[in-house]
């Protein structure tokens, strides 16, 4: 991956990838704050007839279809922010344990992709299985299993990480680069800021050119 300027006097280089990865940032976390606040849903078949049984399992189908791919889209934002993330890695000395604490915390989501590609074998073994995905999600404690109430489990993202450390992964790398970048004694807030303004104006916009070989 590269970026470049076509101004060969002035380099932007540091200010794009900052705001592309706060960009990418705030979205995995705007999905984060949806699954917190969604509810998971049920098919409570009991006492249906045909017709409200197979209306029932087609909302339930659909529910659990919209929450994968919600799910599968804040994932592909997190796997770019980390790439954002070791890019302002070899431009931002300061910022390096923050990066580092950041890319550890979010590396399961590198082998979590993995479940949302179509896999035979996976298939197979019941991997497709919308109540197991769902099971997985939300693991029932043994309290629960037994009919006893229970305490509310995380959501587990991808069946293994659970929503809450990546979210507040997410705030907590947000408001590193704010206060590296953005804050009032920050050496480099001055200039990036100058440099979004400019993105914004499109009389004084720099052409940027951007080489992206992210899948």
């Amino acid at each position: 991956m590269a970026l470049w300027t076509i101004m060969p006097t002035q380099d932007h280089d540091v200010y794009t990838v900052v705001y592309l990865l706060k960009d990418a940032l705030r979205s995995a976390l705007s999905d984060a704050w949806f699954f917190e606040r969604a509810s998971l849903p049920k098919a409570d078949l009991k006492g249906a007839d045909h017709a409200e049984i197979a209306a029932k399992l087609g909302r339930f189908r659909d529910r659990c279809k919209s929450l994968r791919e919600r799910e599968a889209l804040m994932l592909t934002k997190l796997l770019r922010a980390r790439v954002w993330a070791a890019e302002l890695r070899k431009s931002a000395p300061g910022l390096q344990l923050d990066i580092d604490q950041f890319l550890e915390e979010t590396e399961p989501c590198e082998e979590m992709k993995a479940g949302f590609l179509k896999n035979v074998q996976q298939m197979f073994h019941g991997g497709a299985s919308l109540a197991r995905f769902l099971s997985e999600r939300k693991p029932e404690t043994a309290a629960a299993q037994a009919g006893q109430p229970s305490k509310s489990s995380p959501y587990l993202v991808g069946g293994r990480k659970a929503l809450y450390e990546l979210r507040s992964a997410c705030e907590v790398f947000l408001r590193q680069i704010d206060e590296e970048f953005f804050s009032p004694g920050a050496s480099a807030a001055h200039g990036l800021e100058t440099a979004l303004a400019r993105a914004q104006t499109p009389e004084e916009q720099v052409p940027l050119l951007l080489t992206d070989t992210l899948n």
